[in-house]
């Protein structure tokens, strides 16, 4: 078993004289949110549909769940699900219509359906046309159909295009109930900066068809802030363990961390513990993907 859910090596798409896709490679963990960023035109849908098998690329290898989509294209086709543009609905059916053909073409248990009917959350609105949908409800719909077959690997384009507020924040908590409930790590591309940093546990970046080497913001992303009671002997045991210049003092009773992981930051939690010092607080230290957008693109 692949330790990816995704793995991306090489992937180069021309059309015509155009190139579109450089090289591009990356990989996706399970159980990780990815957020794909960069302006229009960069490649980011390019590259999903490749991942998609919607188009298909001039060289390079796409592997899916550690299947070889140009060898073993139906079982690298079955461990994802991907929404790209548009939900793709039925839209002279009901939404309890659209769940049950897909469900019927895929095998999908009694139990798993109603699963789904729950998680669109649509209520009595299942046995209306889905032509009557607002852009949320029929978002919330294609979601749940796509997870329907349980895929290990989940691809989202643009997911928050036409969505007020409202329904921007009820796709955000759908996504992390999906990472908390089911097997399952996503993609995704948005150009709402602030979606990204809030949901993303790691973001690449694309520019004129190239994968462009995170800036250093990126780095940033297991930094925590200590409240303490005392900042001193807190600074003198962080160094114990982290470097020095990974270690800022920010206020007379709180510092800033930057961690390499998870383990390192129960093992500082643990050192403060130890030698009791108060932990008033502790927070993570969120990304800024608008200052990391401008490092990297130059402007919004």
């Amino acid at each position: 078993m692949s330790q990816f859910v995704l793995e991306v090596s090489n992937l180069n798409k021309s059309f015509g004289k155009k190139h579109v896709l450089k090289d591009v490679t990356f990989n996706v963990k399970p159980h990780e949110i990815v957020g794909f960023i960069g302006p229009n035109g960069a490649g980011k849908s390019t590259t999903m549909k490749c991942i998609c098998n919607l188009i298909f690329p001039d060289s390079g290898v796409i592997k899916v769940n550690g299947h070889d989509l140009s060898k073993d294209r139906e079982k690298a086709l079955a461990s994802q699900s991907a929404l790209i543009e548009s939900p793709g609905l039925y839209m002279d059916m009901t939404g309890r219509e659209n769940i049950k053909l897909i469900a019927g073409l895929r095998k999908i248990s009694k139990t798993r359906i109603e699963e789904i009917y729950d998680f669109t959350e649509l209520r009595d609105a299942l046995d209306r046309k889905a032509s009557g949908y607002s852009m949320g409800m029929k978002q919330r719909l294609a979601l749940g159909i796509a997870i329907m077959s349980k895929p290990r690997f989940l691809i989202l384009d643009e997911p928050s295009n036409g969505l007020d507020p409202t329904g921007i924040i009820h796709l955000r908590s759908t996504l992390e109930h999906l990472m908390a409930t089911e097997d399952i790590a996503i993609l995704f591309s948005s150009h709402q900066l602030g979606e990204v940093e809030k949901l993303a546990n790691r973001i690449i970046c694309i520019n004129q068809g190239r994968m462009i080497e995170p800036p250093s913001a990126l780095n940033e992303q297991f930094s925590y802030i200590f409240q303490v009671s005392n900042q001193a002997k807190a600074n003198a045991l962080a160094l114990t363990c982290v470097p020095k210049e990974k270690i800022k003092l920010i206020a007379e009773d709180a510092l800033r961390v930057e961690l390499s992981n998870h383990e390192q930051l129960d093992e500082v939690i643990g050192l403060f513990q130890k030698s009791k010092i108060k932990l008033l607080d502790v927070q993570k230290d969120v990304m800024d993907v608008e200052s990391i957008y401008k490092e990297v693109y130059g402007a919004l």
